[in-house]
């Protein structure tokens, strides 16, 4: 059975990278899109402190430009990092069968599975830590995904 899509989670561990190279496997020689999504917490929003003080009108706020600004270009950074991680995983694919994005989600979880839905994927492949039966049951971020979704789900250690 060939997938038509694929969401492959990324977080720039070895579990992620070898999930990356378990996608790449499944959809070489066939047509099948894979994302790569990497899913940070939307309390990601960038620090005051650190910005350009001439940016900051107040110690106590921003402005909603500024702070887009600078959320915006956080994104950016995770996503050039993100890239420079995954080097030429994808190579044997062409170009226009990955897509790479940064998104931003209260729940490492549901953002998984909601970009999954929202692009139509027919399968997750993730890695996972692989601690056993207990440590899942305590939280882990590919045993919620299994639990929470119906769209198959292949984990890779």
């Amino acid at each position: 059975m060939a997938y038509e899509c694929i969401v492959v989670p990324y977080d720039g561990s070895d579990h992620a990278q070898s999930a990356l190279a378990a996608a790449c496997g499944i959809a070489k020689g066939h047509d099948t899109k894979v994302h790569v999504v990497n899913v940070v917490p939307i309390n990601i929003f960038p620090e005051v402190a650190s910005t350009d003080p001439a940016a900051v009108v107040s110690p106590s706020y921003v402005t909603q430009k500024t702070y887009s600004e600078l959320f915006d270009d956080t994104l950016l950074q995770i996503h050039q990092e993100m890239m420079g991680t995954i080097g030429n995983t994808f190579d044997e694919l062409k170009e226009d069968q990955v897509t790479y994005e940064v998104i931003a989600h209260p729940s490492a979880v549901e953002g998984i599975i909601d970009y999954a839905s929202d692009h139509n994927c027919d399968l997750i492949v993730m890695g996972r830590r692989g601690l056993g039966a207990l440590r899942g049951l305590l939280g882990s971020v590919s045993y919620g995904v299994i639990r929470a979704t119906k769209i198959p789900v292949l984990t890779v250690k």
